[in-house]
């Protein structure tokens, strides 16, 4: 009799103990697979121009008619709501720009969203007067530059295909339109053709202080592909395309003039220089009116100096060089 209850005891905890076992493997399995939902890449995602979603793709997006009247360069800023300053003397300088011989040109300014009440409806006020302002649906940040880029060619690709060319740069750079405009047209490629200030051997940096800084987990390679730098990279918009579509394969990245270099590598385009000299400077190039007149870009311009530099150029209109 004994024997048999130290037999049934047995079963008993025999049978609990493969019940608890069986509850902890079901509930590791379910932890696997939460992990692995979280460690799967995150991938710029893309909505389609016609979907329901669209509004809160762009909280503020401009109203234009491409296909009346298309442009042949568009300009995309990226810029944000603390920036108006600076939006301010691009519209009143080289963005006010519309046409240059029979060529149409076409400025607008790429932000992020804002949380505060108050700033979002400065926001919608100044959208409604300038109709330039193209709004995302994610967090204003420095390292969302990646997502406030591709929100622009995006918005390229469903609003204004019509275009020839885009450009994208930042809110403290000069751009010399007129000398771009020129250059594209000599330049005679409208297909596959990415310029800019080329970075074709660039490497990460390790140095955890640095703005720039990657660790080996986010791009565990030596060397990033070629790309162009961000302070301004011109593209045809058959690029714009492809790149819209590439993007959802690759995975984020949060330096954007490397994500765009990495969508481009993906899909075999090679960057191409513009001119047989350098027209597209990342640093504040020394101001002489000859060399401005014969650049695309020069970086580092408060508003005041965007002033200075376009009433010094005309100034000099009569000057040879």
């Amino acid at each position: 009799m004994f024997l048999i209850f130290q037999m049934l005891q047995l079963k008993w905890i025999f049978s609990t103990l493969l019940l608890i076992f069986g509850f902890g493997f079901c509930v590791l399995l379910l932890n696997i697979q939460n992990f692995c939902t979280t460690c799967r890449m995150i991938v710029y995602s893309s909505p389609t121009s016609t979907s329901a979603t669209e509004s809160e793709t762009f909280p503020l997006r401009t109203k234009i008619q491409c296909e009346r009247n298309p442009p042949f360069l568009v300009l995309l800023v990226t810029t944000t709501y603390k920036q108006k300053e600076a939006r301010n003397a691009i519209r009143q300088t080289w963005g006010k720009e519309r046409q240059i011989g029979d060529l149409l040109i076409s400025t607008y300014f790429l932000l992020g969203a804002s949380a505060n009440v108050t700033i979002q409806e400065e926001l919608i006020e100044e959208s409604d007067t300038y109709n330039d302002i193209i709004q995302g649906d994610f967090r204003d940040t420095y390292y969302n530059l990646t997502l406030k880029t591709m929100m622009g060619i995006e918005w390229i690709c469903a609003h204004c295909p019509q275009t020839k060319f885009v450009m994208k740069t930042d809110s403290d750079m000069f751009v010399n339109t007129g000398y771009l405009v020129e250059l594209l047209v000599k330049k005679n490629q409208t297909t596959n053709f990415v310029t800019g200030s080329l970075r074709p051997d660039d490497v990460p940096i390790r140095n955890i202080h640095s703005k720039w800084y990657i660790s080996e987990t986010e791009y565990p390679l030596d060397q990033y592909p070629p790309f162009c730098s961000g302070t301004g990279y011109v593209f045809s918009v058959d690029v714009a395309q492809k790149i819209q579509n590439v993007s959802t394969t690759v995975p984020f990245f949060k330096l954007e003039d490397v994500y765009v270099g990495m969508c481009l590598e993906k899909l075999k385009i090679n960057l191409q220089d513009l001119h047989s000299r350098p027209t597209f400077f990342e640093y504040k190039k020394p101001f002489t009116v000859c060399g401005y007149r014969k650049l695309v870009t020069s970086h580092g311009f408060p508003p005041h100096e965007m002033y200075l530099l376009r009433d010094t150029l005309r100034r000099s209109e009569a000057e040879r060089c």
